[in-house]
Order: C-alpha cells, then structure tokens, then sequence
C-alpha cells in the first residue's frame, strides 16, 4: 500500500491545509464537499461576522514548490470563460471569493499562495498566454488544453522575449500573496 501524497489525496489534504491555516488564525471554517464536490468553492470561512468562499487548488511537490491552477478546457484557452468560477452563479450558490493555490511536500511542509479570485484569475489569464495560447514550436499547431501550474520561485528560461515578460509578470502578481492569511476585506 502506497502512503503519501498523490494526486488522489492531495486535494482533500490541501484543504486541510487551509482550513488548519484559517482556524489558527480565528476563522470558523466549513467543509462544503461534505456531500461530493461543490461548484466553485470547496470552503467557507467566516470571522468578525463576514464570510468568505474559498476554493483550494492543491498539487503534489515535485523538485521545486509547483502551483496549479486547474485543468484548463478549450473555452478557457479560448477566454469564453473563466479559469474560476466556471459554473454558472445562477445554477449554483457558491462563487469563490479567495483561490488558495497548495503545493504540498507534506502535511507539515507546504507553501500556499492565498489570492482574492480576481488576483488569482489574472494570474491565471497570464499563464495561459504564454503556455497555452501561442502555437507549439514542435510544428507551430495550436495546444491541446491540460494542466495550468506556475512556480514563483523558478522562472523558466526563454529565447522569446515576449514569453520571458509574461512569466515574470505572472510571478511578480503571485509572489505578494505566498502565506498570506488575512482574507480580503468586504
């Protein structure tokens, strides 16, 4: 029997995480996967008589603290729709006000990126610019959607310019938000 963190537990892991991080800090949180995944947010927060959604994006640490977004789909490459909060707010209640982003080396070895959505969306939009929306150098084909992920401590180097200033802006956006705790004010 494999015992660790994978990409089948480090979800509900990450959410401890978080709600660990939270709770130390004064909030009261509630799990809202209680009944199966919840659309858009995975947690409530509340402290101080304000309330905050929040979703948890968690991913495994391989050879440096990695970021992940989500899975991004061919609306999201195209900018019809959004990276979060996808599902339509008319048909379910919850909107994530806060994206925490978990990379877990461990349940005691962690780094969180604590964003407001829009900050996280922005980010987001960033990184798809530049690892999803120009062509493939192989044979300059568009890509295929899949797994958007960042590192604020490692920037790739690129040949093309243009890229190198995209990545660098996404980090710069990120890295105010590592460990931040204190959610946004309403």
């Amino acid at each position: 029997m494999s015992v660790g963190i994978n990409k089948q537990n480090v979800g509900r892991i990450a959410e401890r995480i978080v709600s660990n991080e939270l709770e130390y800090r004064g909030y009261r949180v509630s799990d809202l996967n209680k009944e199966g995944t919840s659309a858009n947010a995975d947690l409530l927060a509340a402290k101080d008589g304000q309330t905050w959604q929040i979703q948890v994006k968690g991913s495994t640490e391989e050879n440096g603290w990695w970021f992940g977004y989500g899975q991004c789909t061919d609306l999201t490459m195209a900018g019809e729709e959004p990276m979060f909060n996808r599902h339509s707010a008319s048909k379910f209640f919850y909107k994530a006000e806060v994206v925490v982003l978990v990379s877990v080396k461990s349940p005691v070895d962690y780094r969180c990126l604590v964003l407001p959505v829009d900050i996280a969306e922005q980010a987001a939009q960033i990184n798809l610019d530049w690892a999803f929306r120009t062509p493939r150098l192989k044979d300059g084909l568009p890509k295929k959607p899949g797994k958007v992920w960042v590192s604020v401590d490692w920037v790739p180097k690129t040949a093309d310019a243009a890229i190198a200033r995209l990545r660098q802006s996404e980090v710069d956006l990120l890295t105010p938000y590592r460990d931040r705790w204190e959610l946004p004010e309403k």
